[in-house]
């Protein structure tokens, strides 16, 4: 009795030995078990029977100690329902963690082909850029081809002697104006189809004439002719006496007339001579104060104290041309006066009397 006792408390103990271990209690498990209590119950039922006390018998007893003492064994559903809850749990997690694995994927996916738009904008921004560029070089390219094309065909017309570079500078501006005054143009400097026209068929300046090297100044015109050996040289802008009133620096008024007449140069200084009025850039003196000379401001128009303006460019070049005692006519214009005549500018010269450095 004693060893079957034994035997109905290690079934229960074995269990939860399962249970606490880990080990799944369904299927073939549960099955071997429930075999190996069938088993058991067997066996203790052949036992025989002996008189207890009071009348019952010991296998009675020993079936109620085994009731009080051993638990009772988990139920195979409610160990399948743990298995299959445990099963879901780690279904969902796997799913959750793919969930967020595709999410993740999504992201950088997104990211990239955001990137990837970024670098194509870029590219085309790049690429535009460029074609913008080429295209900008283009047409710096054909208008200094365009500018060399008239300083090239002004030259021929002697009216630009500096670099045919394509750059449209002081010199060429000045040039172009002296061609459009003498082709009855708006002197503005600027080529326009007119002007492009007129240096396909120009106008011939009308010389006046005189000795064989010789400055001629038309005032009508507000141009200036060079003459060497009796071939035309070189046409340029200027700006003659504007016939506005100016202070002198006695104190007295003046008027802005240049003289007309026959005159020769007689002296020079080269560089720049700051005189009373302003800076005179290589003046050439042909009567008392009245010169010859390069400056900043040579307007289409009258605009000087009396002297005859050129650009710095061409008073450099005409320069190094005129020698002492080279002949300087000057006719036409509105506001001029004959040497000699008492008019309103000369007891005042609007030139530069004062001692000077002279190139002679």
């Amino acid at each position: 009795m004693r060893r079957n006792l034994l035997l109905l408390l290690l079934v229960p103990i074995l269990v939860v030995i399962l249970v606490g271990t880990g080990v799944v209690l369904a299927g073939p498990p549960v099955a071997l078990v429930g075999s190996f209590v069938g088993s058991l119950v067997k066996t203790l039922g052949a036992a025989p029977v002996s008189a207890g006390v009071n009348g019952v018998s010991s296998s009675d007893e020993e079936a109620r100690q085994v009731d009080r003492i051993a638990p009772s064994a988990p139920a195979g559903a409610e160990v399948t329902e743990v298995a299959t809850a445990a099963r879901a749990a780690a279904k969902a997690d796997a799913e959750a963690d793919a969930e967020a694995a595709a999410r993740a994927r999504a992201k950088a996916k997104a990211q990239a082909e955001a990137a990837a738009k970024v670098r194509a904008a870029a590219k085309a921004e790049a690429a535009a850029g460029a074609r913008a560029a080429r295209a900008e070089q283009r047409r710096e390219d054909r208008e200094k081809a365009g500018i060399a094309v008239v300083q090239g065909r002004l030259a021929e017309l002697k009216y630009y002697a500096d670099s045919i570079d394509g750059v449209s500078g002081t010199a060429t501006i000045s040039a172009v104006m002296a061609f459009q005054k003498v082709n009855g143009l708006s002197a503005d400097g600027v080529v326009g189809p007119l002007t492009r026209a007129a240096l396909d068929q120009p106008v011939a300046p009308a010389l006046q004439g005189g000795a064989a090297t010789r400055v001629e100044v038309d005032l009508t015109k507000q141009v200036l002719y060079y003459v060497r050996n009796g071939q035309l040289e070189r046409i340029m802008a200027v700006s003659s006496g504007s016939g506005e009133s100016y202070e002198t620096s006695s104190g007295g008024t003046a008027t802005s007339l240049t003289p007309v007449g026959s005159y020769i140069v007689e002296r020079k200084i080269p560089g720049i001579r700051e005189a009373p009025l302003g800076s005179l850039y290589d003046p050439m003196y042909f009567y008392a104060g009245w010169a010859i000379h390069g400056s900043d401001s040579v307007p289409s128009y009258p605009a000087s104290h009396g002297c005859v303006r050129v650009s710095r460019a061409d008073a450099l070049w005409l320069y190094a041309q005129l020698d002492i005692g080279t002949q300087v006519s000057l006719y036409g214009g509105t506001y001029t006066f004959s040497a000699g005549s008492g008019a309103a500018g000369t007891s005042a010269p609007a030139g530069d009397t004062g001692a000077a450095e002279v190139d002679s």
